[in-house]
């Protein structure tokens, strides 16, 4: 969805045609891993097949706060939990670390390594993961400004809505909030000054709707397909298997699998129930 947005288009062309220069890190705020259910039980809702609900994921006691009772008009917390979901590493990491990739331009690859915090404790590490690439660029879960690209020579920082430019010192463009100015003139001074005549022009979609729609009746691939998702998706699951394990991983994004006898196979898989297989 956000590489519809062009404020993380524009920020990742910048990036792309080297005006930042070598990328050293780039940094993520996407929030927490999973972590383990502790929910307590409550009486079960009436006409919910809780069975059905929990599926492949391990039989639980019901909560609300997995499933919340009737019409509600919040997202369900189950996301959270590494049981059903992945927490926001892999939620908020799915839009993030996708624009990374995309920044970095490694929708074909991904990282070689995935490393736990430096002071890593079993569920209570939140922090300082790392994916390391194949030219030692990282991509760093902290807190802040949703996507953060630090180059040598400068800094472009993008969320939805959001955009701060700046080269050898000096701010070049900004819009974080009222007061300055509009985001659109922002995103106008980047792009006429430095993207002018740029080399690497990404794909430019205004509408992700009408974008997937196209898709279909065209047939040709959207802006993001699904090996860009997957890889994506890929880079969250690592990053969360350091959190939940705190180990470093050493990962072959060509045949997405563990390299060099690090992890453990059930590591990508889970204990799947009853009719439940894949």
């Amino acid at each position: 969805m956000q590489r519809s947005s062009s404020e993380f288009r524009i920020a990742c062309e910048l990036v792309r045609n080297g005006v930042i220069g070598k990328i050293k890190n780039v940094g993520i705020a996407v929030g927490d891993p999973g972590r383990p259910c502790d929910l307590p039980e409550e009486s079960l809702e009436p006409g919910l097949n809780w069975d059905l609900w929990c599926g492949p994921a391990p039989m639980r006691a019901y909560s609300s706060v997995l499933s919340p009772r009737g019409i509600h008009n919040h997202f369900p917390a189950w996301r959270n939990y590494m049981e059903y979901g992945g927490g926001m590493v892999t939620d908020w990491g799915a839009h993030h670390i996708d624009i990374a990739q995309w920044g970095l331009g490694t929708d074909n690859s991904g990282p070689v390594e995935a490393r736990p915090p430096e002071d890593w404790k079993k569920w209570k590490s939140k922090r300082g993961a790392k994916l390391v690439y194949s030219n030692d660029t990282t991509i760093t879960h902290q807190s802040g400004f949703g996507v953060h690209f630090q180059g040598e020579d400068g800094d472009v920082k993008v969320n939805r809505g959001r955009f701060v430019f700046s080269l050898k010192g000096k701010e070049i463009a900004k819009f974080e909030k009222r007061g300055d100015g509009s985001l659109g003139s922002a995103l106008q001074t980047a792009e006429k000054t430095f993207l002018n005549s740029a080399k690497v022009k990404l794909y430019k979609s205004t509408h992700h709707i009408r974008d997937f729609l196209s898709s279909v009746e065209s047939r040709k691939k959207p802006i993001t397909n699904e090996i860009v998702g997957g890889r994506s998706a890929i880079c969250c699951h690592l990053m969360n298997q350091t959190y939940y394990n705190g180990e470093v991983i050493k990962w072959d994004p060509k045949t997405n699998t563990l390299s060099e006898q690090t992890g453990k196979p059930e590591w990508l898989t889970r204990n799947y129930r009853g009719i439940w297989k894949v």
